[in-house]
This record gives C-alpha cells, sequence and structure tokens, in this order.
C-alpha cells in the first residue's frame, strides 16, 4: 500500500524545482511515491527529472510525466491524481522548500486525529490575501472555512501549494474541473467541493513550509486569466459578481 503520492507540476524554472525536490526528499519513504507532471519545460528541467532516483537518494519511486505540449493546470494536476495510488496525495508546488523533518508526518497524523478532516495545509508565507496573516503554532488546527467565514467570504480561500488530501475525498469529490485551465480560482473550486461533500479543511499550524510565491504564474498572461476564472467560477456556483474578489499575487500587479 503506498503512504503518500506526492504529485509536482513543473515548468521551467529548474532552480526553484531542484530546491523543492531537495527539500522533499528526507521526508519520503519507501511506501511513498513522486509523480512529477513536467509541462514542455525548456530550460533543463526534464533532464533533471529523468535523473532522479534511488541513486541520489530518493527512497520513494519517482514517475515521471514529461509532457510534448502545454496543459492546463488543472489537466496537469488530474494525470497525476489519475496516476496516484497513496493513501493520500500531497499537491506539492515546484517553488516550496519544506524545511522542517517532520511535515509529512504531522500533516498525516491530523486526519488520525480529526476523522472529518478532507484536506490539511501547512502554515506557509507568501500567499495571497488574508491567509497570510492566519494563527501559527500557537494553535494546533485551524477550520479554513470558519477563518474565512468571518471575514465575509464566500468561499475558502486555500490555495493549494501544498495540500495534503485523503484518498477518500478524491474518490468522492473526483479531481480539479478542467473548465479553469489556469491560476486563480481552481482551488477555491476544489475546496468547496470538497466542503460541500461534507470534509473539513484544516490548517496545521505546527508545520511550516516556505513558498517563493507564484513563481510560475508569473510566466502567464495572468490578469485576463484572472478574470475568465472568476466568471467561472461565479457562474458555476451562482454567485454575485461581487462576490468574487480579485486575487492578487505575488510581485504581479492587479487591475
Amino acid at each position: 500500500m503506498v503512504r503518500v503520492s506526492v504529485i509536482v507540476l513543473t515548468w521551467n524554472h529548474l532552480d526553484y524545482t531542484k530546491k523543492a525536490m531537495e527539500s522533499l526528499k528526507p521526508l519520503l519513504t519507501c511506501d511513498d511515491e513522486v509523480i512529477v507532471v513536467d509541462n514542455n519545460s525548456i530550460d533543463g528541467t526534464q533532464a533533471y527529472l529523468e535523473s532522479l532516483s534511488s541513486l541520489n537518494g530518493f527512497l520513494s519511486p519517482v514517475y515521471l510525466h514529461l509532457s510534448d505540449r502545454h496543459l492546463s493546470i488543472t489537466q496537469a494536476y488530474n494525470i497525476g491524481i489519475k496516476k496516484s495510488k497513496g493513501l493520500f496525495v500531497f499537491i506539492y508546488d515546484n517553488d516550496l522548500e519544506i524545511v522542517e523533518p517532520g511535515t509529512l508526518d504531522h500533516m498525516i497524523s491530523v486526519f488520525h486525529d480529526r476523522p472529518d478532516a478532507g484536506i490539511v495545509c501547512p502554515h506557509t508565507d507568501n500567499l495571497i490575501g488574508r491567509l497570510r496573516n492566519i494563527p501559527g503554532p500557537e494553535k494546533k488546527f485551524n477550520r479554513i472555512e470558519q477563518f474565512h467565514m468571518k471575514h465575509n467570504r464566500p468561499y475558502p480561500v486555500c490555495p493549494s501549494a501544498a495540500w495534503l488530501i485523503r484518498r477518500e475525498v478524491i474518490e468522492k469529490v473526483g479531481g480539479f474541473d478542467e473548465r479553469y485551465e489556469g491560476y486563480g480560482m481552481l482551488d477555491f473550486d476544489y475546496a468547496r467541493c470538497v466542503m460541500l461533500a461534507g470534509y473539513t479543511i484544516l490548517l496545521d499550524g505546527f508545520v511550516f513550509v516556505k513558498h517563493y510565491g507564484s513563481i510560475t504564474a508569473k510566466d502567464y498572461d495572468i490578469q485576463p486569466m484572472l478574470r475568465k476564472q472568476a466568471r467561472q467560477f461565479n457562474e458555476k456556483w451562482n454567485l454575485p459578481a461581487a462576490d468574487i474578489r480579485p486575487v492578487r499575487f505575488r510581485g504581479v500587479e492587479n487591475d
């Protein structure tokens, strides 16, 4: 039985990918697996990924999907999810760096403590909106949905930079909605689906993961993408346009 399936999406930015993968390596066991979906990188990323194996310290097998065309973010996530076999799926962006050795083990322990948990997020930085300021280690668990209800959010602002998802949730909810082609609302949409399926989304305040901040998002023409996804989200959930607030990325100005 596979314990954790780590799903990593890559598209260029080799230096960040190396940092992300090296920091992930000590957390993994032979009971885990890593699935990397590369989005047609041209900067040496694919050659680096092909070099990853037990020869350079990975105890878990590393499976690669090297695309010869540019996939949407949701298509890439879903390729990884369909290939995964783990009891938990860890969505791990390539602009992250794990800084604490017990990160995965502690996040898994949250599921054992809380049978209602569907997604567990680590405390991290350089995220959008008020989630940056959510209480940290002084509280073990924070309910994401309650936190955002307090701030009058119509949906949980819970970026998927480092989500740990229970397999049961994926079997019930499925993968990401592929109508969302890029950054903006895809993770908020999925979080909403998870909540409506009866699960809780928790932030593990005892765990911190370094996030360098929407590195790949800056390679897109981000403003039209954000506006399009806001409209899609609004139409899908029948929300007034006023409830769709701009998503802000670090270093990317919104209109």
